[in-house]
C-alpha cells in the first residue's frame, strides 16, 4: 500500500515584489522564500560617478557655490571661467591650485593676460573664449574674382530703350517682396532692367541698410513701388542703386561701368536739389557721400560730407539741446513722418562719428532728440513715440550701434581736439578708463542674440568688429608711452592698456578671420576695412615679433585684394601697408613688388578712374598723433616705388622717432 504524504503547499508569494522583476526563486523543501538583495537604489548619478561606482552627495557643486563666495574676486574669476571651460562641473576642483595663477591661466585657450581672463569671465558677449586655431592649416590664397565684361565702354553707348540686365539678377528672393511690382523707369533715366534694379536695391537693404541705415526701408519701399514721392526720391534711388552697383561686382563686373552712369545722374540731382533742407534730401546726400568716399572720388564725398552734416544742424536733427524748441517741435509729427526722420537724423549722426574716428572731422555736441529705430518703447517712458519696428533682415545691429557711437562720440570729442599735442599728453587715463568701463556696461546689456559665432549675419560680425576698434582707439595713445598704468576698476595685477589693447586685437584677429575663411559674403562689404586697417597697423608696427603676425598681415591684404575688384581705393590702402611692412622688417621689397602686381592685375577694369581716385583716411595711427597729414592712405601709398626699390633707405619714417 503506497504510503500517504503531506501534501506540501507553495511558500506565500510576496505579491509586493513579483519574482520576475526581483530575480528571487522558490526552494523545494524548504517553507521559505530565499531571494536576491534588493539593489540599493540612487536618486541621481553623473558619469564620473557611474564609473566609479558610488552615490553622489552633491558635495562637489556646493564645494564650487561655497568656493565662488568666499574666495578673492580675481580668483573667482579664474574657477568660473574653468567651470565654463573644462567639461565636467567638479572638475576644476581637482585640479585648479587657487594659488598658482599660471597653471590656472594655462588651461584658458589663446588668452595671453589675467585681464583676458577677467573680461571674458565678466563680458562675455563682447569678449569671448576664443578656441585655438592651427592658422598652418587655413588658405589665404586669392579669392575667385568675376569674369570681366566684354566691353566696358558699351554700357555707355547703349540705347536707353534696351534696359541692361546684371548677371544672375532675380536668382534669390528679395529681402522684401514688394520689390516684386518695381518700376524703376519711373526713378531713373538709366537703362536697367526692373529685375536688375530690384536685385541691386534687395543687395542694398540687406548689406548697408543693416549697419548705416539712413532710411526707414519700410517706408521707403512703400513710395517706391507705389510711385509716390512721399518718402522716395529719385535722388534717392540713383544714389542707392550708385552704392550696390559697387558690392554687386562680386557676381558681375557690369556694375562698374552701370555704377558710373547712377554717379553721374545723381550728382547731376545733388546739383538741383542738395541745397534743400529735407531729410530724404539729407538721406541721398548721405547715401552719395558713403558711394564716393569707397569709390575713391574723395573730393566729391567730401563735399557731400559737409553738405549733409551742415544740413542735419540746420534741420535740428542733431547738435542741439534735447529740451530746445526744434527737439521738442519734433514730437508733433505724423508717425510716418517721426519714423523716417529718426532713422535719419541717428544714420547721420553715425555716419559723422565714423569720419570723427577716421579723418578727425569735428565732433557733435549733441546726440539725436529722436528715439532710436527699433528700440523698445519702454526705453522712453516720457514721451509717446510710435513703435518702430525693424525688417527681421535689418536685426538688431543698427539700433545697437546707435548707443555705441553715442559713447564713442564722447571719446572722439576729447581724442580729436584740433592741435598737435599727443593725446596722451592731454587726456588723463582715467577719461579712457572711465569710457571703457561705460562701453563694458553697455555690453553687458546686450542680449545672446548680438553674440557671434561662425552662424552669425555680416552685421553681427562688423558690430563687434567697430567695437573693438573703439576700444584700440581709446587704448593706443597710453601704449605708446613708458608709464605703467594701472586700471584699478579691474582686479587683475595686468590690467594695462596694453594688454586690454592686446585682448582687443585677439578678439578682432579671430573675427576677420572667421569672416574671411567661413563667413565671406557674396558681396562686397567694405565696412570691414577699419578692422583690417588696425590690425595691419598694429602688425606692422611691431614687426615680425611671432610666427603668426605675417599670416594675419597677408589676411589683410588678400581681402583689401578681394575688396579691390569692387572698389578702386584699396589699391592705394594695399600700396601704403606694403610701405609700412618694407620699413619694419615684415617683408621684403621684392616681395611687396610682386604681390603689388598680383593685386593691380585683378583690377584692370578700374584703368579709366585710376588717375582721378583720391582717399585720404587714416591708416598709420602713431603718426596721426603728431601729424595726421602724413598719415593718411595717399602720403604713405606715394612712397612705396621709393621704398620698394631702395629697401635700405628708410624713406617712410615715423615722425617724432
Amino acid at each position: 500500500m503506497a504510503a500517504t504524504f503531506r501534501q506540501i503547499q507553495p511558500a506565500p508569494r510576496d505579491d509586493n515584489s513579483p519574482e520576475s522583476e526581483e530575480g528571487g526563486h522558490l526552494v523545494l523543501g524548504r517553507s521559505y522564500r530565499i531571494a536576491k538583495r534588493k539593489r540599493q537604489h540612487v536618486r541621481v548619478a553623473c558619469n564620473p560617478c557611474r564609473e566609479k561606482k558610488r552615490a553622489n552627495n552633491f558635495n562637489h557643486y556646493a564645494d564650487i557655490v561655497d568656493q565662488l563666495k568666499t574666495l578673492p574676486e580675481h580668483e573667482a574669476l579664474k574657477l568660473f571661467q574653468r567651470l565654463r571651460s573644462t567639461g565636467g562641473a567638479f572638475s576644476p576642483l581637482q585640479t585648479v591650485r587657487l594659488s598658482n595663477h599660471k597653471t590656472s591661466q594655462a588651461l584658458l585657450p589663446t588668452t595671453s593676460s589675467r585681464i583676458e581672463f577677467e573680461l571674458t569671465a565678466l563680458h562675455g558677449i563682447v569678449y569671448p573664449t576664443l578656441l585655438p586655431i592651427d592658422i598652418t592649416r587655413l588658405s589665404i590664397s586669392p579669392l575667385e574674382k568675376p569674369a570681366s565684361p566684354s566691353n566696358h565702354g558699351s554700357l555707355v553707348r547703349k540705347s536707353s530703350n534696351t534696359p541692361i540686365v546684371l548677371s544672375e539678377a532675380g536668382s534669390r528672393p528679395y529681402c522684401d517682396s514688394r520689390l516684386e511690382d518695381l518700376d524703376i523707369s519711373y526713378w531713373t533715366k538709366v537703362p536697367i532692367s526692373d529685375v536688375s534694379a530690384a536685385t541691386l536695391i534687395s543687395l542694398y537693404l540687406e548689406t548697408d541698410q543693416t549697419i548705416i541705415a539712413f532710411i526707414d526701408a519700410d517706408l521707403f519701399l512703400d513710395s517706391l513701388v507705389d510711385r509716390r514721392p512721399k518718402f522716395c526720391s529719385s535722388f534717392l534711388v540713383t544714389a542707392m542703386l550708385y552704392v550696390a552697383c559697387y558690392a554687386y561686382t562680386a557676381k558681375d563686373l557690369t556694375a562698374v561701368p552701370l555704377g558710373n552712369l547712377f554717379l553721374r545722374e545723381s550728382e547731376r540731382l545733388f546739383r538741383a536739389e542738395g541745397s534743400a533742407d529735407d531729410v530724404l534730401t539729407l538721406a541721398a546726400i548721405n547715401t552719395l557721400s558713403l558711394g564716393c568716399f569707397y569709390s575713391g572720388n574723395d573730393t566729391l564725398a567730401k563735399e557731400l560730407q559737409s553738405a549733409g552734416r551742415n544740413m542735419g544742424r540746420r534741420l535740428g536733427l542733431y547738435g542741439v539741446p534735447h529740451d530746445s524748441p526744434s527737439s521738442l517741435a519734433f514730437r508733433k509729427l505724423p508717425d510716418d513722418l517721426l519714423r523716417m526722420t529718426a532713422h535719419v537724423a541717428w544714420s547721420t549722426y553715425n555716419w559723422l562719428t565714423i569720419h570723427v574716428m577716421f579723418f578727425y572731422d569735428k565732433s557733435i555736441s549733441h546726440t539725436p532728440s529722436f528715439p532710436v529705430p527699433g528700440a523698445d518703447r519702454d526705453d522712453y517712458p516720457d514721451h509717446a513715440w510710435p513703435d518702430h519696428p525693424l525688417p527681421k533682415y535689418m536685426g538688431k545691429s543698427f539700433t545697437k550701434l546707435c548707443h555705441f557711437f553715442s559713447i564713442v562720440e564722447e571719446v572722439a570729442a576729447v581724442y580729436s581736439a584740433n592741435d598737435r599735442i599727443p593725446i596722451f599728453d592731454r587726456v588723463p587715463i582715467a577719461f579712457a578708463e572711465a569710457k571703457y568701463q561705460k562701453m563694458l556696461f553697455w555690453a553687458d546689456s546686450l542680449s545672446k542674440d548680438m553674440a557671434w559665432n561662425q552662424d552669425s549675419h555680416e552685421h553681427i560680425f562688423l558690430f563687434h568688429m567697430w567695437f573693438h576698434c573703439a576700444v584700440l582707439d581709446i587704448f593706443r595713445p597710453f601704449t605708446q608711452t613708458q608709464q605703467g598704468y594701472k586700471l584699478r576698476s579691474f582686479n587683475s595685477q595686468d590690467s594695462t592698456p596694453k594688454t586690454i589693447f592686446a585682448a582687443s586685437l585677439n578678439q578682432m584677429k579671430r573675427l576677420v578671420l572667421l569672416y574671411r575663411t567661413q563667413k565671406m559674403p557674396n558681396s562686397y562689404m567694405p565696412y570691414i576695412n577699419i578692422s583690417l586697417i588696425h590690425i595691419a597697423n598694429t602688425i606692422c608696427k611691431e614687426g615680425p615679433h611671432d610666427i603668426t603676425s605675417k599670416f594675419y598681415f597677408l589676411l589683410c591684404i588678400r581681402y583689401w585684394q578681394h575688396l579691390y575688384v569692387g572698389y578702386p581705393i584699396f589699391s592705394h590702402v594695399i600700396q601704403a601697408f606694403l610701405t609700412m611692412a618694407i620699413n619694419n622688417g615684415l617683408m621684403s621689397n621684392r616681395e611687396a613688388k610682386t604681390l603689388m602686381a598680383d593685386v593691380l592685375a585683378g583690377g584692370k577694369h578700374h584703368e579709366l578712374a585710376h588717375e582721378g581716385i583720391q582717399t585720404n583716411f587714416i591708416v598709420d595711427f602713431d603718426l596721426a598723433m603728431t601729424n595726421p597729414d602724413e598719415a593718411g592712405v595717399q602720403a604713405v601709398a606715394q612712397k612705396f616705388e621709393e621704398v620698394a626699390l631702395f629697401d635700405e633707405f628708410a624713406v617712410y619714417k615715423k615722425e617724432g622717432d
